[in-house]
C-alpha cells in the first residue's frame, strides 16, 4: 500500500485493500479479516500530533501521513486545497530538529539554498511545481547518496546529514 496506492482516492485503496486481502487469502495465507494499512501502520500518538498540525482526521489523510512519513522517496503533495502544505508548514516547524525552509519553485538560488538544507539536515518544502522539474534535481529526488556520506550536486559533493 505504501508503495502503490498514494496517488489514488479513499474509494479506490479500499477496494485495493479488499482484492489484496481475497487474493491472499486465496493463496492460503493467513491475515486478520478487514486488515488495513491504518490498522497495521498507524500510531496513534503520531496520528494525534499529525491532527494537532492541521492534518484533517480522516482515513484518506492519516494513511496520506502514513504514506509520506513511510517511503523511501521524497514525497510528491497535489494539493489544491493547500491542506497538505499547511500541515507540513505547521509540522515541521516542531519535527524539523534543524528547521523548514520553504522555496519556491522559482526562486532563482533554490540549488543554493537546497544545498544548505542538505548539508545541515533541515526539512524543505518546494511549493509550486510545475510538471517538470530540473534535471539538476534528480540527485536530491532519488536520494543518491554516495558511500562517504556525500550527494554529488552539479559539480558539488555535499555532505548529506539525515
Amino acid at each position: 500500500m505504501v508503495a502503490y496506492a498514494g496517488p489514488f482516492t479513499a474509494q479506490f485503496r479500499q477496494e485495493l485493500e479488499a482484492e489484496w486481502r481475497d487474493g491472499s487469502t486465496k493463496r492460503g495465507l493467513a491475515l486478520l479479516p478487514d486488515i488495513s494499512m491504518k490498522q497495521l501502520m498507524e500510531d496513534p500518538v503520531t496520528t494525534k500530533l499529525w491532527t494537532a498540525a492541521s492534518l484533517p482526521n480522516d482515513n484518506l489523510s492519516i494513511e496520506n501521513g502514513i504514506i509520506m512519513f513511510g517511503s523511501r522517496r521524497w514525497p510528491l503533495m497535489i494539493d489544491p486545497q493547500n491542506q497538505a502544505n499547511r500541515f507540513i508548514k505547521y509540522f515541521g516547524k516542531d519535527a524539523a530538529e534543524a528547521g523548514l525552509d520553504v522555496f519556491k519553485m522559482s526562486d532563482g538560488n533554490l540549488l543554493r539554498n537546497l544545498e544548505l538544507g542538505i548539508q545541515f539536515g533541515k526539512w524543505v518544502l518546494i511549493e509550486n511545481v510545475g510538471e517538470e522539474l530540473d534535471p539538476a534535481l534528480e540527485p536530491i529526488l532519488l536520494k543518491q547518496v554516495d558511500r562517504s556520506g556525500s550527494l554529488r550536486l552539479g559539480d558539488k559533493s555535499i555532505p548529506y546529514n539525515n
